[in-house]
């Protein structure tokens, strides 16, 4: 499913890998995200409900977070503010994924507090060198 573009990560980077949390409410998406993190041999963990979400983040403390934009109960954009006052979640990666496509809606986005985002729909390499990317100064 994933390309083969790119190494394991595990094996670029020795024995480090990140945890990744996916929070989509589509569960086609979940499964999309999951496979590819688990091809190239980072750890996940999914929900598809915005308010576990944040128990997760709290519980888990994952490297990085793939937050869906458009979700019932709480928006990413909900959970983004949460997590950005609480001083132990801030410095968490964050990147959202999301239809969104105007540029005006990007921006609102990185100045929400997200790192990057991610149209929908995406390409696997894609996500792939935005996780690299991303994740090459935590290791």
């Amino acid at each position: 499913m994933a390309s083969n573009s790119n190494q394991n990560y595990n094996q670029q980077s020795g024995k480090y890998k990140p945890l990744i949390l996916i929070v989509d409410n589509d569960q086609d998406n979940l499964l999309l995200a999951s496979c590819v993190i688990e091809s190239m041999g980072m750890n996940y963990i999914v929900t598809d409900d915005s308010t576990g979400c944040l128990y997760l983040v709290k519980k888990a403390l994952p490297d990085l977070i793939l937050l869906d934009i458009v979700m019932p109960k709480m928006s990413g954009l909900d959970i983004i503010t949460i997590l950005k006052q609480d001083e132990k979640l801030s410095s968490i990666i964050t990147v959202a994924v999301t239809g969104l496509t105007r540029t005006d809606d990007k921006n609102k986005l990185i100045l929400a507090g997200f790192d990057d985002y991610l149209s929908k729909p995406y390409l696997i390499e894609d996500l792939e060198a935005m996780l690299y990317r991303l994740l090459q100064n935590e290791k």
